[in-house]
């Protein structure tokens, strides 16, 4: 399962957020080069003009432990954790990857995107198929952005459903 399709598993739909988080897994998902560009999400300052600070790429790089989830697969811990399990690599296995990185189905994932990045911008914001090419158009609004499969995690209940997949377990 992915982390979308664990949420819808595990009931936790219920408190009445006003996106299904099983969306996340229904566009292509690019990678989190796809935002990095400086133009985008990639600028090496704080941008204080704006919504968005447009460096959050940098600080996810630098400063966020979800940018290194995959590679905790690799550590010897992980690969003993694998071995008692009896599930083969930690780095290969969906059980690990589903919460280390995004792991989304293959004919989901663009040609820049890579298990490697962790737990990249998609794993939280959806896959941007369809949300990337507008989302910083001028009059384009975030909710324009939502129907065109942002996942809305400014939203506390919509925020909090997705990481406690992961961070609580479904």
């Amino acid at each position: 399962l992915g982390v979308a399709s664990a949420i819808a598993a595990s009931g936790l739909l219920s408190v009445g957020v006003s996106a299904d988080p099983s969306t996340i897994d229904d566009n292509i998902h690019f990678g989190a080069a796809s935002c990095a560009g400086g133009a985008c999400h990639g600028r090496s300052s704080r941008q204080d003009n704006r919504t968005v600070w447009l460096n959050e790429h940098r600080i996810w790089r630098a400063q966020d432990y979800h940018s290194r989830a995959y590679k905790t697969l690799l550590a010897p811990e992980s690969k003993l954790m694998a071995q008692k399990l009896g599930i083969g690599s930690a780095h290969t296995a969906d059980i690990c990857l589903d919460c280390h990185a995004d792991n989304v189905p293959k004919d989901k994932r663009g040609p820049e995107f890579s298990l490697n990045d962790g737990v990249g911008c998609e794993a939280c914001h959806g896959g941007s198929e369809n949300w990337i090419k507008t989302h910083d158009d001028p009059g384009n609004t975030h909710a324009d952005n939502i129907a065109n499969g942002l996942y809305p995690s400014e939203q506390p209940d919509a925020r909090a459903q997705l990481c406690l997949t992961c961070h609580m377990g479904t």
